[in-house]
């Protein structure tokens, strides 16, 4: 699939998205120390959960230089414990959003060393993987890029807009498994639609939440809708969806209207189409993002 090859958006335009940018991603690296489980670096924690855990944690434990580690003797052991402290910490208030969806917690090489609830993810800044669907379509008046309104019962951006498709990998799901099961659900996507959506590579989404690190590999598919298709929401978590022009989609970003991840998705086609300026901060700021591996 060839992507359109758009003419770059006003100056002033890219410096308005370059400044949400910087707004919506803020990460303080020193306000978060590593998590090591088992010995391995795999979340982070600011002081608020570091001290939840020194309080609640039921196994072994060590604050070292270079991080805090919590140890059990097994992964199977590590996935109760942690289970374990997480549930009360929800039941206690601590945070909302229990989803009973688990997520893949793995190590540097992308292999599978345990299964958590989502819900956990932000309080120990662990690493989760999501995918995100770009739709284009083409009208008499140009390329538009199909834009989702998120239900207002949305527990998380209710309202807010969102990709054509997007949503976390389960435990044990391949990104393309997760695409074809977003996209058949959230849009109405029919197996042969599907079969034409491109890799489009991995971006990185890091950025502190309420409720602890949003530390997410998002992979990116870019779709091209046949003329006279329409969306069709099958699970009840789109309101809405619109063919928006380009500049639209831009000023919809630089309010504040999009979601984060979706923001920074879209922003990641604009300047794979050619609307961004080459040698704008922008367009630097966005490849920073890449992730090079297929992990």
């Amino acid at each position: 699939m060839n992507l359109p090859r758009l003419s770059p958006l006003p100056d002033s335009v890219q410096t308005g998205l370059l400044g949400f940018l910087h707004d919506a991603f803020r990460f303080h690296a020193p306000d978060w120390q590593p998590l090591l489980l088992n010995g391995l670096p795999l979340g982070m924690v600011n002081e608020t959960w570091k001290q939840r855990l020194l309080r609640d944690w039921k196994g072994r434990l060590k604050a070292r230089s270079d991080g805090l580690l919590l140890d059990s003797g097994s992964w199977d052991e590590m996935a109760r414990l942690l289970a374990q402290t997480a549930r009360g910490w929800h039941d206690g208030g601590l945070f909302g959003g229990w989803r009973n969806e688990d997520f893949d917690i793995c190590d540097s090489g992308g292999t599978a060393l345990f299964a958590l609830e989502r819900a956990a993810f932000h309080p120990l800044g662990l690493h989760s993987k999501a995918v995100h669907i770009n739709g284009l379509c083409r009208s008499a008046d140009g390329w538009r890029f199909l834009i989702a309104r998120r239900s207002p019962h949305k527990a998380v951006d209710p309202g807010k807009l969102d990709n054509l498709t997007g949503g976390g990998i389960a435990a044990g799901e391949t990104p393309e498994a997760a695409m074809r099961r977003e996209g058949r659900e959230e849009a109405g996507l029919p197996p042969e639609l599907l079969d034409t959506a491109v890799p489009a590579g991995r971006i990185m989404s890091l950025h502190t939440v309420k409720r602890g690190l949003h530390r997410e590999s998002l992979y990116l598919y870019d779709i091209i809708l046949p003329d006279g298709f329409t969306p069709q929401n099958q699970d009840g978590e789109v309101a809405a969806f619109a063919a928006m022009e380009a500049h639209a989609v831009a000023d919809a970003v630089i309010r504040g209207e999009m979601t984060n991840d979706a923001a920074l998705v879209t922003l990641d086609l604009f300047r794979r189409c050619g609307l961004l300026s080459p040698q704008r901060p922008l367009t630097a700021y966005l490849r920073s993002t890449r992730l090079q591996t297929a992990v």
